[in-house]
């Protein structure tokens, strides 16, 4: 089965699966659902950025594009209770954007992204002081008529992971948290962009993590993680080690209050370090994000990421990363939401990214507004 039919299967599996359990507010004891939400919404986007692109049809067509953003989505996250005790979760998102682009050379575009996720969670107590928790999950996009860069839609893919975890207290800090994790992810190469397979990988971390209160209204969080990436496809040209392995560290702390306002904020740090000496990087990214109420019903959310990256060398080609924008993105958002009826919200949204695609070193710019509906029935 090719990665995009897989993809399309795993999103209809999550519109079963939305049938399958009982409404929200089931009754204790079974199944039932914590949460439903359902969205949708408009937007107005530009991009900016003369940029090569591994798996888009046309080359450098066009340095400003713009485009129209329908958006269509589905959250749930579910439970089973047995004798009082959550022994296990269900959590899905799936979603559709259909685009209507506009400013490129040889047409215009209608690209529409399909995205998909699963992921299922078993609990088991030991003790009064422990908690061991095993997952399994899929993941999966799928991108029809992609466009040329600076519109960047990441490539269609199909990943599953799984892993362990193991939660315990502790004097010092409320709960640390030790979890093996592995992903394999295979993605979906067109023919006139067989490169895309490049991405495809399979990947182990290591992460510990913790979370200790500072008084009732702050509180820290941190992680260390080690992961180890494969990318089977992606020569080193060393017939002693040919294909590409990388081992990335990952440290990141943070604080929380909760008061008058809802206040985040953190510094994360990545050192990338490989056997093929094309991808190596280090970076650093600071994170904040502020919301309060400012009249009425009114909440205003103000969210702001920003990232430094370097790479180790200055090689003059493209170095092909995973394809994923969290990684080096720099972000910026305003949100104005309120509640417009029962169990329905709106809110108004201005928004801006700096990310590279997937040829690392060339950043491509996104500046757009939107409005967004959320409803959660029967809540």
């Amino acid at each position: 089965m090719s990665v995009d039919r897989m993809a399309r299967a795993l999103i209809q599996t999550l519109l079963a699966l939305l049938l399958l359990l009982p409404p929200v507010g089931a009754a204790e004891g079974q199944l039932g659902w914590r949460d439903l939400v359902v969205t949708g919404g408009m937007s107005g986007e530009g991009y900016q950025g003369n940029l090569p692109s591994a798996g888009a049809v046309l080359q450098d067509s066009t340095r400003t594009a713009s485009a129209l953003v329908g958006e269509v989505g589905l959250r749930g996250d579910g439970f089973w209770r047995r004798n009082g005790t959550t022994r296990a979760t269900l959590f899905i998102d799936g979603g559709l954007r259909q685009f209507a682009a506009r400013g490129f050379q040889q047409r215009d575009y209608a690209p529409r992204e399909w995205v998909g996720e699963a992921e299922v969670t078993f609990y088991q107590d030991l003790g009064n002081s422990a908690l061991f928790s095993a997952f399994t999950g899929v993941r999966g996009r799928e991108v029809q008529d992609r466009t040329p860069m600076p519109l960047f839609l990441q490539p269609g893919y199909m990943a599953v992971n799984g892993g362990a975890s193991l939660r315990i207290g502790s004097t010092a800090w409320d709960w640390l948290d030790l979890s093996v994790s592995g992903e394999r992810a295979d993605f979906s190469a067109p023919e006139f962009a067989p490169q895309v397979r490049l991405l495809d990988r399979e990947s182990i971390t290591l992460q510990l993590a913790g979370a200790r209160g500072l008084d009732p209204q702050q509180g820290l969080d941190a992680f260390l993680a080690v992961d180890v990436a494969h990318y089977r496809e992606q020569e080193t040209f060393d017939s002693l080690d040919p294909y590409r392995r990388d081992q990335t560290l990952r440290a990141r702390v943070g604080w929380t209050y909760r008061g008058g306002m809802v206040a985040r904020a953190g510094v994360e740090g990545r050192l990338n370090r490989s056997n093929s000496r094309r991808p190596e990087y280090r970076s650093v990214t600071l994170d904040g994000q502020l919301s309060t109420v400012v009249f009425g019903s009114t909440v205003a959310t103000a969210y702001l990421v920003l990232t430094a990256k370097e790479y180790e060398e200055s090689i003059p080609f493209a170095r092909l990363l995973p394809g994923e924008e969290a990684n080096s993105a720099s972000t910026a958002f305003i949100s104005l939401s309120r509640e417009l009826a029962r169990n329905l919200d709106g809110a108004f949204r201005i928004g801006w990214t700096r990310a590279e695609a997937e040829t690392g070193d060339d950043y491509f710019q996104r500046l757009g507004a939107g409005l967004l509906l959320t409803y959660r029935p029967g809540l």
